[in-house]
């Protein structure tokens, strides 16, 4: 039977129309389904950028009169990482594209599918959605649809062009599966009006290690920002969502303050982004777009690879729509593109598909950025490839890091100055926005505190890290104690970013003594304890020795730990020249993998390398410093647990049921030193529950803590 027609795409946006169209100027018959009726529809989680290497498509396709007549954005670029501003400056005969476009996708897709639907041959059908694939043998052979009133058609075609996002319902009739590789970081964005950015129609990016910050111009006037950051925050920052956006964005080096413009959108976001691929061809079908191959969005591929990848499935489709080519030469284009799709794309979506895990910069990426800061080359080479242009697997990229390389020997071993981030930032890292840090010294120690609510309150809450820990393991639970109670965390001496001195005595009864001092100095006459790991000991020795100050406890996999005898980790620190060695010789990596042991939901990798980041040789000083210290810890426990019970105060045990360094057995023997206490049993967790499960942990203690400040006593109850 003959064809209805040559092709049949589905999906009307911008890889759909962008095939169809060329396949209409090649001859081709083509239907093009839309399952949403109206023509002016868009996508809208979309940052709209598209990159340089999709302007000649646009320019062929002759979309970017009708783009610049919209008011579409010529778009550069100047991105800003810790070694300085990368900016660079495009020469006219510069060799690749020196620009593409930013434009809303609210005039971006009427436009590609009014410029389909004006072209002889090709049939755009609106309000249609794809039901069933046609053929046999597994060769599609069109596709059978329903319309809005469930008028079912069906459409006969040579090939099938699946052009329908990385969800592709085209995909899952065929039964081919895509390649997923997750995302460790979410995304947010919003649009203003009046905030001009100081680089005029360049885009600014702040690659803040691990995070990403944009801010785009675009049509109308109007300017994006968007966030893209690791997953170990968003549960505090979508909690407080307006707030922590805006908050994001000050401090950042030329940043505009999102307060002196006029925020026009809501704030829109999205929290699973994986990375996909699928096979882009076989017999009879193609994919395109986001339905081949979906990346990170956080570097503005999306819009530029479906304008690409449907030009290349034209190009190579193009001679079969000539008189006498068969099915056959029609597959053996196919196969062409699926070669050519990976050739010019998969390098790049490793590359970022690797860097979504949320890993810091690697050496390589380091002296890259370094010597782009200094050397306008290297920065013009580094936006070819940043651009898509340049392949990571292509003799131009080779010879951009010769010049990389050239550089940075010139320049000293590749290493500028580091430039310093101000304000919430000043670690690299952000913290919710109803966060305050302070560097108060305390016993003649520099130490860094978070904190949140009334800083006058006599009455806080006071979070106590372990080890390895740092106020930084609080943000979530500090975010949801700031509406109703003053709450502090700071980094105890050897730290986080506390000092490390010699002559602290790195005891419990040291760090409780210094506890005592930083309430002191921070003005807490009453407080309510949250600790985890090591700071129980040193937060519950606090306690015994300060009854009248000391109002109620939450115990995150710490304690009174009665009975209990170090482990083997303890054991080699516990040595000398052991421990010395371990430290020594651990790696970031190493870290990574050792601590998958006994976190089966996993911890984040970004929680992982900021525990990495702060250990130098004072952390490692003070940590075996105070294992050495402590000969007996279940002495300590018993001790604790004595005394504790004679003051009969509330507490809640939270305790991640696969914690292999303390086992969950000592969850209900806090019962010998807190009678009534609340235990909750978080059996998906390990030793640092409020990193992997921060909302199982928040369900708990922040109900408790409410309690404890209005001054109500809970009871016990079964675990």
């Amino acid at each position: 039977m003959a064809a209805d027609y040559d092709v049949v795409v589905v999906g009307a946006s911008i890889a759909g129309c962008t095939a169809a169209t060329l396949l209409g100027r090649a001859g081709a018959r083509v239907a093009v389904l839309e399952q949403r009726p109206d023509p002016a529809a868009y996508k809208t989680i979309c940052t709209h950028f598209i990159q340089p290497s999709a302007t000649p498509t646009i320019e062929r396709l002759g979309l970017a009169e009708r783009i610049e007549g919209a008011g579409g954005v010529r778009n550069g670029v100047e991105l800003w990482t810790r070694f300085g501003w990368i900016r660079p400056r495009l020469a006219e005969d510069f060799a690749y594209p020196r620009y593409g476009y930013d434009i809303r996708r609210e005039k971006l897709d009427p436009m590609v599918r009014e410029l389909a639907a004006q072209e002889p041959g090709v049939e755009l059908l609106l309000g249609h959605t794809a039901t069933a694939l046609l053929g046999t043998n597994g060769r599609p052979a069109g596709v059978r649809a329903v319309d809005r009133e469930r008028h079912e058609l069906e459409l006969s075609a040579r090939a099938v062009v699946a052009a329908d996002g990385r969800d592709s319902h085209i995909a899952e009739l065929s039964r081919e599966k895509a390649r997923v590789m997750p995302n460790a970081r979410f995304g947010y964005f919003a649009y203003y009006r009046n905030l001009p950015l100081p680089t005029g129609d360049s885009m600014m990016m702040w690659l803040l290690d691990p995070d990403f910050a944009y801010a785009f111009p675009q049509d109308d006037g109007i300017t994006l920002l968007a966030t893209f950051q690791t997953k170990d925050r968003e549960s505090w920052f979508k909690r407080d969502l307006e707030a922590n956006f805006e908050a994001y964005f000050r401090g950042l080096p030329n940043c505009p303050d999102p307060a002196t413009g006029e925020r026009i959108s809501k704030i829109l976001g999205k929290l699973e982004m994986p990375n996909t691929t699928r096979r882009a061809g076989r017999p009879g079908l193609a994919f395109v777009g986001d339905a081949a191959m979906s990346a990170d969005p956080a570097w503005g591929v999306g819009c530029g690879w479906a304008f690409q990848s449907s030009e290349w499935l034209a190009d190579e489709l193009a001679p079969t729509f000539s008189g006498g080519a068969s099915d056959a030469d029609l597959d053996a284009g196919i196969e062409r593109y699926r070669k050519r799709h990976r050739r010019q794309l998969l390098g790049h979506f490793l590359m970022t598909s690797d860097y979504s895990t949320g890993r810091r910069f690697n050496p390589i990426e380091r002296m890259q950025f370094s010597a782009a800061a200094r050397d306008g080359r290297v920065a013009d080479g580094f936006a070819a490839f940043g651009g898509r242009s340049v392949r990571p697997n292509e003799q131009e990229f080779a010879r951009l890091m010769g010049r990389t390389i050239m550089v940075s020997a010139r320049r000293g071993g590749g290493h500028a100055q580091l430039q310093p981030l101000s304000g919430a930032h000043a670690d690299g890292t952000p913290l919710p926005a109803c966060v305050v840090t302070a560097r108060p010294r305390i016993d003649g120690h520099i130490t860094p505190v978070s904190s949140v609510g009334d800083p006058d309150s006599a009455e806080s809450v006071v979070f106590l890290h372990g080890n390895p820990g740092s106020r930084r393991d609080w943000d979530d639970l500090l975010s949801r104690v700031a509406p109703f109670a003053r709450a502090v965390a700071p980094d105890m001496p050897g730290f986080g970013r506390a000092e490390r001195p010699r002559d602290f005595t790195y005891t419990v009864e040291g760090y409780a003594r210094f506890l005592g001092s930083a309430l002191d100095e921070l003005g807490i006459e009453r407080a309510h304890l949250v600790l985890h790991d090591f700071g129980g000991p040193w937060g519950l020795e606090w306690a015994i020795g300060n009854p009248d100050r000391f109002a109620s406890a939450v115990l995150i996999n710490t304690g009174a730990l009665v009975d209990y005898r170090w482990r083997s980790l303890a054991k080699i620190w516990r040595t000398r020249g052991a421990g010395e060695a371990l430290q020594a010789t651990t790696t970031r990596s190493g870290l990574r993998m050792a601590l998958r042991h006994g976190n089966p939901r996993g911890l984040p990798r970004a929680f992982v390398d900021r525990m990495y980041d702060d250990i130098d040789a004072g952390t490692t000083r003070a940590v075996l410093s105070l294992y050495r210290a402590t000969d007996d810890p279940g002495g300590v426990g018993r001790r604790h647990a004595d005394a504790l019970a004679l003051l009969d105060r509330p507490a809640l045990v939270v305790w991640g049921a696969h914690d292999p360094y303390l086992p969950v057995a000592l969850a209900h023997r806090q019962r010998e030193a807190f009678a009534s206490a609340q235990i909750a049993i978080l059996e998906d967790s390990g030793h640092w529950p409020f990193a992997d499960d921060p909302d199982g942990v928040g369900r708990q203690v922040e109900p408790f803590l409410r309690a404890m400040l209005a001054g109500e006593r809970t009871g016990a109850h079964a675990p």
